[in-house]
């Protein structure tokens, strides 16, 4: 864990982006990802648990995920979509589910993240606010690019109709997977978002998986396999939407 010099907990969302225009301070969400971080360097906690950003709320048709709402919140609210809580709960394990926050997982954008796969085939976009004001970003082009420095992820608002179906292979069936593939068939067509295939998920042409990848090998498999994986797990996914959809 970082060696905090000092703990802040504003009130507001502008506190917070105002604290955060100083280099060494760090939004604190449920604090599993920045409890976990090894780097010793001095850093400023700033803690959003008292800004308001928690909650699931409806409004025209969508469904709005507050910032500091948990992955828990996601398992038990039932008006999330059953591929989106499936994918929380595949995750992490139920005792981190209870800390972990959707805007946490947002700014993490892990390349292995099985619920920001779900939220981008629910045409997820994130409410941002930083120094410029707010604006809002399609989930798949925010972790493109991630979240700028000094700005803070309020929510994150899906689509929530239609379920999504996710076909994985991991080493073991507890393991992160090597590559997943979710799809969703909307009113427009099917959504299909990968993991495991870049530096974090990805949206994929239904019809073409691979095109434009360029996974990087390691030890859980090979730039060749991952691809392999990629083109087999998207067609078994998709075929699965259209049946569900």
């Amino acid at each position: 864990m970082p060696r905090a010099l000092a703990y802040h907990r504003p009130e507001s969302v502008d506190v917070v982006v105002g604290l955060l225009s100083a280099t060494d301070h760090l939004a604190l969400a449920g604090g599993t990802v920045l409890n976990a971080d090894d780097d010793p360097t001095p850093v400023s906690m700033v803690d959003l648990q008292a800004c308001g950003l928690g909650g699931i709320t409806a409004a025209d048709r969508r469904l709005r995920l507050g910032a500091m709402a948990t992955l828990g919140d996601l398992v038990d609210d039932d008006r999330v979509p059953s591929g989106i809580s499936d994918a929380a709960r595949a995750e992490l394990p139920s005792t981190l589910r209870t800390l972990a926050t959707v805007g946490g997982t947002v700014a993490a954008g892990g390349p292995d993240s099985v619920l920001l796969a779900a939220l981008i085939v629910h045409d997820a976009r994130v409410d941002v606010v930083g120094p410029d004001g707010a604006s809002t970003t399609p989930l798949a082009d925010l972790l493109a690019t991630g979240v700028p420095p000094g700005n803070v992820v309020t929510a994150v608002d899906i689509d929530p109709t239609g379920d999504c179906v996710r076909h994985a292979t991991g080493r073991t069936p507890a393991d992160a997977p090597i590559v997943s593939a979710t799809a969703r068939t909307a009113a427009d067509g099917v959504r299909l978002a990968l993991t495991g295939v870049a530096d974090h998920p990805v949206p994929a042409d239904p019809a073409d998986p691979a095109a434009g990848l360029a996974p990087t090998g390691d030890f859980r498999g090979s730039v060749d396999y991952r691809l392999r994986l990629a083109e087999v797990l998207a067609s078994r996914a998709v075929a699965q939407s259209g049946e569900v959809g």
